[in-house]
């Protein structure tokens, strides 16, 4: 039975084969530990080894590294050794489990230098859920038990029996839990049983002092065997949640509020002046012009002063009817309430307050069962709503089944069952973008209990940066460590707390302008819908019939071949559509909750290649994510050919009886088309009332499903960017993602 525990037990000795650095292994030596109640543990660990690996242990849930200059050969120099002390380790868990029973530790292997690059070819411990250590050990015996053996391997297992030995003849009538190499656990049973083994030479390996050091998260994210995000899971369930201090997110700074006087400190007092005679009409030259900044700082303490009428009659009775003040005493206001926020992309550090719910809501969800399937699906579940969180677009159920097809194709490659971090990423970026593929890195990657490189710890920080070792300041050029995880290059630039305000105040000038790159984006696909509606007209009207004296549109080979036994031809003939495409509606969301895309708004297209356009959207408010940049999504569009001609639809009171924003789109298009069909593209066709309205104003409406159209296209042009002015369209490529 899967659930059973399994070893292999000679005499005293209860041998648990085992692979380095995985979950399932480190789970099923907690389980044969449970079963077998061991008196003694001893671990495949060169005994050099062994008390910086119990001062790592009592470390968890923090992580520690282990580093060692060590050669193997004595004509070359010492090279730096890494050793990964994760809790999800094998040796590391049977470590814990003794120090915590105040049971004797022993290390048996000979000293050498660990090739943590090796891969040994052992079916995907994710079968363990399924089939059990001991099928798994069977069937790695069935197809790697003939393997050659090397002199250095021999050599570790001779030696591993006699130190079992030599404790079995020092400590007898107790029993021993030893944690090995799946490659190694058969023949040390032999020699266990045998009670002889040949000795061999060791190979030659001088080694330094150890060191400790704590990995900071960023090296966690790029060097660890295991993935982060299970370790983390497998801890939560193993020690708890630990210390709230690791709970916590950042601290936003403080920001204090803002006297809007301070910013006419540094403008000319002879200006201020001036430019408010001006504004009074007290003043019949033109004053010197203002600068940008001068005018903003001007600006915003008005607009304090509007929410302030007493201050604002203590400035104006300094201006006397007769008399003209050389400088003004400028009354205290309060700040104008913000009404522009930045948007802040959010991370899974500033997460952290989650997090812990996450993991125990994905543990209950599991039934507190290590399952790596049910703990990567998980991932990539959250990981959507983050998603969706950071960039408004949405994840459509067939993109996680295509990624869930792809990332397991791509494990069957490497011969695994389920797929790696980088292979979800990689699949997360293949299905939507790089958004997506960040957000998988970024939680799957993420271990809660890892200091920040600049952060707090007991031990000197290890940083891996730019292909670079750091041991406690220190640079170390010659060094080996396993296979480093590719990392996502950021594309995307975040918004300072101190910069929201100077961002928002670029919209203080009351106009904005799309982006172009956006413009050509949005334009091309109305152009595709209006040829997909007309095909759409000409299919329907398309006439199949045998073959008389015309060939008319071509030969129809389907409706041939369906009647080949009455040895006819079958030809098509294409209706022609009469009139071309005016308008076209996409409606994203009805709204009719009237809540979620407050913002109405009708523009006219710059030249003649461009529509005029009306929509409803989110507010140009709440996300900006540059200077003057605000990132929105479309709840419904209108876009009508050719342009300067669309009236403000939203301000025209026959309109006012309709039920809902997409209704006004759609009666706009039917009173300002100049052709006769008007495409609607929606998730429900139009009521009925408006194919009667469309009739008596000679126009069609040519309905199209929106789930017949390609969701990335469709998420492609939802979201859209305004800027404040036409300057911004020369930087807004460095914010837009």
């Amino acid at each position: 039975m899967p659930n059973e525990a399994f070893f292999l037990e000679v005499g005293p000795f209860c041998i648990v084969p085992v692979c380095h650095h995985r979950m399932e292994f480190a789970h099923e030596v907690e389980r044969v530990f449970r079963a077998v109640r061991p008196n003694r543990v001893a671990i495949e660990l060169a005994p050099f080894l062994l008390e910086p690996l119990k001062t790592a242990v009592r470390r968890f849930p923090r992580l520690t590294n282990l580093a060692y200059e060590a050669t193997t050969e004595p004509t070359k120099p010492a090279v730096w050794h890494l050793l990964a002390v994760e809790p999800t380790d094998a040796f590391a868990e049977a470590t814990r489990l003794a120090l915590f029973h105040e049971l004797p530790v022993h290390a048996i292997d000979l000293p050498i230098h660990y090739p943590h690059e090796h891969q040994d070819w052992v079916p995907d411990s994710a079968s363990l859920t399924a089939i059990g250590l001991k099928a798994m050990y069977e069937l790695w015996c069935e197809k790697m038990g003939s393997a050659t053996v090397s002199a250095e391997d021999q050599a570790r297992e001779a030696t591993m029996a006699h130190a079992l030995l030599n404790l079995k003849r020092m400590n007898p009538e107790q029993k021993f839990l030893v944690v090995v190499g799946m490659a190694h656990a058969a023949r040390l049973a032999e020699y266990l049983e045998a009670e002889d083994a040949p000795l061999r030479p060791p190979p030659p390996f001088e080694h330094g002092e150890v060191e400790l050091y704590e990995p900071d998260i960023e090296t966690v994210r790029m060097s660890h065997s295991e993935a982060p995000w299970v370790m983390a899971l497998y801890e939560f369930r193993r020690g708890g949640p630990g210390d709230d201090k690791y709970w916590q997110p950042p601290p936003a700074p403080e920001v204090e509020p803002e006297d809007p006087r301070d910013r006419l400190k540094n403008v000319d007092p002879g200006k201020v002046v001036a430019s408010l005679e001006m504004m009074l009409g007290m003043r019949r030259r033109r004053p010197q012009p203002m600068e940008k900044k001068e005018r903003k700082a001007l600006s915003r303490y008005l607009q304090g002063l509007q929410e302030d009428p007493g201050a604002f009659m203590q400035l104006l009775n300094q201006f006397g009817a007769g008399s003209l003040p050389e400088k003004v005493n400028l009354p205290e206001v309060k700040a104008p309430s913000q009404r522009f926020q930045a948007f802040k992309f959010k991370e899974v550090n500033d997460r952290r307050a989650d997090l812990r719910g996450l993991y125990g809501a994905v543990l209950e969800e599991s039934g507190q069962s290590l399952d790596r399937q049910l703990m990567l699906e998980a991932l990539m579940r959250t990981t959507g709503h983050y998603y969706q969180e950071n960039t408004g677009d949405h994840l459509a159920s067939w993109q996680f089944k295509t990624l869930y097809q792809y990332v397991r194709n791509y494990a069957h490659l490497h011969g695994r069952l389920l797929p790696s971090i980088y292979e979800l990423t990689m699949g997360a970026r293949g299905v939507a973008d790089d958004n997506w593929a960040y957000e998988v890195w970024d939680l799957g990657t993420f271990y809660p209990w890892s200091p920040e490189p600049e952060g707090e710890s007991d031990l000197p920080l290890m940083n891996i940066s730019d292909d670079k070792l750091w041991l406690g300041g220190r640079e170390v050029v010659s060094w080996q460590f396993r296979r480093r995880q590719p990392s996502l290059r950021r594309m995307r630039k975040r918004a300072k707390e101190d910069e929201a305000r100077d961002w928002a105040e670029e919209f203080e000038g009351g106009g904005i302008c799309s982006y172009p790159a956006e413009d050509l984006v949005i334009e091309d696909y109305a152009r595709y819908l209006q040829k997909k509606a007309i095909q759409q007209m000409s299919s329907e009207k398309t006439r199949i019939e045998p073959f008389t004296t015309s060939l008319m549109d071509g030969i129809d080979m389907r409706e041939t071949l369906r009647n080949w036994h009455e040895r006819k031809l079958f030809v098509r003939d294409i209706r022609r559509v009469a009139g071309g495409v005016g308008a076209v509606i996409v409606v994203f969301d009805e709204d009719k909750n009237d809540d979620r895309y407050p913002w109405r708004m009708t523009w006219h297209g710059e030249h003649s290649q461009e529509s005029d356009m009306a929509f409803y959207a989110t507010p140009v408010n709440t996300k900006l994510v540059g200077p003057g940049i605000s990132r929105c999504e479309y709840g419904g569009l209108l876009m009508t050919y050719p342009n300067r001609r669309l009236e403000n639809i939203w301000a025209d009171p026959s309109y006012a009886e309709l039920r809902s924003k997409s209704e006004v789109l759609l009666m706009g298009a039917l009173e300002y088309g100049l052709d006769r069909h008007v495409v609607y593209v929606s998730a429900s066709p139009p009521r009925s009332h408006f194919r009667s309205v469309a009739a008596r104003l000679g126009k069609r409406i040519v309905y199209l499903p929106i789930g017949s159209l390609s969701p990335q296209s469709i998420q492609k042009i939802r979201v859209f960017h305004v800027l404040s002015d036409h300057q911004k369209r020369k930087i807004a490529k460095d914010y837009i993602w």
